[in-house]
């Protein structure tokens, strides 16, 4: 004999019971008594917190309904959790897509707040921040409704509508004033914009792209894998290197430095997209041209400016036809394929440079000899001055002497008065000095003699009154 059975349902419990007929639930608290013909499931109520929520459905009518937290739920016998999921709190600049899978419709919702998903809504991608439109952002978001792009660039945090697609966030384009970018319109028609324009800051359009060109690098030209979008104007190097031949069939390796300038770049852009490449490769077909035609001593001499004429040639076209310029064209090194001719070529070399250091140690005594005669030459004019300066102060010594002698005999003649005529004057005069040359004579050691005809003496006795009177 089976018994029933008396469940006691605490406040969190609840009960499912099933017979043959029906299926239904019993929540605590309570007594509940079953039949012997039940069986009886006990289950406990599901919490829920602020952030939880659950997607349930009745599996009798297959609707979907959501339970939000904070809740104690107990479901239906026809129910079951399908999703059990915790809010989305979103942040101040933070957004997210949601899509509704029974209707299609999407929405978006942005920070900030916390969201809860419908029960047929799924989150497209992920969390993502909204995007800053300020002077230097732009963004380019496409209608998928009607596939139309647009770029916005007011200043905002932007979040997409639920028909926007962003498709690129772009950066303002700043050119340098030497700088030039092409630009690609949706027709393939190429626009220039140049670092010298009033507006050399610029977002590109809705329907325009930077075109890349792909130029060659290397010494010898052989790889494309230079990317580049901004184009510098400014004159610039570039190195080579490529193989000839000589009239006599000698073999060399020319490194080549060109210096050059894109000046047009219409025409460069639907000329060539290799400028590089196309400049070094119609060079190295003048430069082998021109050196086949001369022997090797003949190119070793002019090697410089026969490369530099076959390249600059007047009549050549092909530069200017590709919007470049060649400025100069110089041999930066010459060497022999062939390692046995390179060896007689550093022969010739050497002694070249032999040759050379004995001209310049020839050059460097000469210019010694040269530069000590140079200084013997100086040395005798300055003596030559020195002569004649010391000239110059004998004879202005022999006038001041002489002005100042007859400064004297002047002051002499003077002092005698009117009682003397001049002739009385210039003999006395003339026996003074005579008494002075006397008297210089008397004090050295010379012996003096005098013959009658050079001396008139006579000897007079005069009273005393008379020597005093005189």
């Amino acid at each position: 004999m089976i018994l029933p059975r008396l469940y006691f349902l605490q406040e969190n419990e609840q009960v499912l019971v099933e017979s043959f007929t029906n299926r239904y639930t019993l929540q605590g608290p309570r007594v509940f008594l079953a039949s012997p013909f039940h069986r009886v499931t006990r289950r406990e109520g599901i919490t829920l917190t602020q952030t939880d929520y659950l997607i349930i459905r009745n599996n009798m009518t297959g609707e979907l309904r959501t339970e939000l937290g904070p809740a104690l739920v107990f479901l239906t016998a026809q129910e079951v959790v399908i999703r059990n999921l915790t809010v989305i709190p979103l942040g101040p600049n933070q957004f997210v897509k949601i899509m509704d899978q029974n209707t299609g419709m999407a929405r978006v919702e942005h920070g900030e707040q916390t969201i809860h998903l419908h029960p047929y809504e799924d989150i497209v991608g992920h969390i993502e921040t909204g995007i800053n439109i300020d002077d230097e952002t732009a963004v380019l978001i496409r209608d998928t409704r009607t596939g139309q792009l647009e770029l916005v660039t007011d200043h905002m945090v932007f979040f997409p509508a639920a028909n926007h697609e962003i498709v690129e966030v772009r950066k303002k384009i700043r050119l340098e004033d030497h700088e030039t970018v092409i630009v690609k319109d949706r027709n393939a028609n190429y626009g220039f914009r140049r670092g010298t324009d009033k507006e050399n800051a610029f977002f590109l359009g809705p329907h325009e792209e930077l075109v890349t060109l792909r130029w060659s690098t290397g010494i010898h030209k052989e790889k494309r894998d230079l990317s580049l979008t901004r184009f510098d104007i400014r004159p610039k190097f570039m190195w080579y290197e490529s193989e000839t031949r000589t009239k006599d069939n000698v073999e060399l390796i020319l490194g080549i430095t060109i210096f050059w300038q894109i000046v047009d770049m219409e025409a460069m852009i639907l000329t060539t997209d290799d400028t590089p490449g196309d400049i070094c490769s119609h060079a190295r077909s003048t430069i082998i041209q021109a050196v086949s035609r001369v022997p090797l001593d003949k190119f070793l001499a002019t090697f410089n400016s026969l490369v530099r004429d076959s390249v600059l040639a007047s009549e050549d076209e092909f530069y200017g036809h590709r919007g470049v310029k060649i400025h100069e064209v110089e041999v930066r090194s010459v060497s022999c394929k062939q390692p046995e001719t390179q060896q007689i070529l550093q022969e010739i070399i050497q002694e070249a440079t032999d040759r050379l250091n004995r001209l310049q140690k020839q050059e460097s005594e000469n210019e010694v000899q040269i530069k000590k005669v140079e200084g013997e030459i100086e040395s005798e004019r300055t003596r030559e001055q020195l002569l004649v300066i010391k000239e110059q102060h004998l004879k202005h010594e022999g006038a001041m002497e002489g002005r100042a002698q007859a400064e004297r005999l002047r002051a002499f003649f003077e002092g005698l008065g009117s009682e003397f005529d001049l002739e009385q004057k210039l003999h006395l005069f003339a026996t003074l000095k005579k008494n002075e040359a006397l008297g210089l004579l008397s004090e050295g050691n010379a012996n003096l003699y005098f013959t009658p005809a050079d001396v008139d003496l006579s000897i007079e006795a005069r009273p005393p009154t008379a020597r005093r009177r005189e």
